[in-house]
């Protein structure tokens, strides 16, 4: 099992990708997500962690299912990792 500190850096990764491939500016997310564009760049960069609430937004915002969110988020776990040590 990964640390909290990897989950969070991996979920700020996948922030990144949906807002690259989506091209949805960051001011949207951060509007959907109620939260601060500084916010969102701290997010996806893990120096912030998101709430339940915001998560259920993104996965809402993105129209993607929890399912496919959490694959995503396994497929980013060693990168987060590799990038924390």
């Amino acid at each position: 099992m990964h640390k909290k500190e990897t989950y969070n850096l991996a979920i700020g990764l996948v922030l990144q990708e949906l807002h690259e491939e989506r091209k949805l500016p960051r001011e949207k997310i951060a509007e959907a997500l109620e939260i601060t564009e500084l916010a969102v760049t701290r997010v996806e960069h893990g120096a912030e962690t998101m709430s339940a609430g915001s998560l259920v937004l993104l996965l809402d915002l993105f129209d993607v299912s929890w399912d496919d969110f959490m694959r995503r988020v396994k497929a980013n776990l060693d990168k987060a990792e590799a990038s924390i040590r």
